[in-house]
């Protein structure tokens, strides 16, 4: 019984040592990288994109102390037709065009992104809907996860 508790602890030893022997680690050392030095490569579309989150960041924390600023949310929506981001264009409008129903542009941008959206009208509740989406993304932006 001794021989095999003996045996048995010098299989662990055994492993233990090939499995985290430095000096049986094969290929090449990997660099050491300066968290400074590294810089992703972008391209202008990655720079694009990295303006439009800045700008759409400072637009909707403006927008969190000034709810009702239509001309921030026309503009906003701007931001995302120019990008081709329809969808995301329509919570801002419904939220302008609640606000300020006279405003002929965001009727105009609201209906242009509709149509690249596909859908050809809206109803008054999809369009309230909207709106109240719009406004809780702007109460819980900077702070998700």
């Amino acid at each position: 019984m001794n021989y095999w508790k003996g045996f048995l602890i010098a299989v662990v030893f055994d492993l233990a040592w090939v499995m985290g022997s430095p000096s049986l680690v094969t290929g090449p050392e990997p660099p050491l990288l300066d968290a400074g030095a590294f810089v992703m490569p972008t391209t202008p579309e990655d720079a694009q994109l990295n303006e439009a989150g800045r700008l759409e960041d400072s637009m909707m924390v403006h927008l969190q102390s000034h709810g009702d600023d239509v001309a921030a949310m026309v503009n906003l929506a701007r931001m995302y037709v120019a990008h081709g981001w329809y969808d995301a264009a329509i919570g801002p409008l419904a939220r302008a065009v609640r606000l300020d129903p006279e405003r002929r542009s965001a009727w105009s941008l609201l209906d242009r992104s509709l149509k690249m959206t596909g859908k050809a009208q809206i109803t008054d509740t999809e369009l309230t809907q909207r709106a109240q989406k719009f406004e809780e993304a702007v109460e819980m932006w900077g702070h998700g996860c």
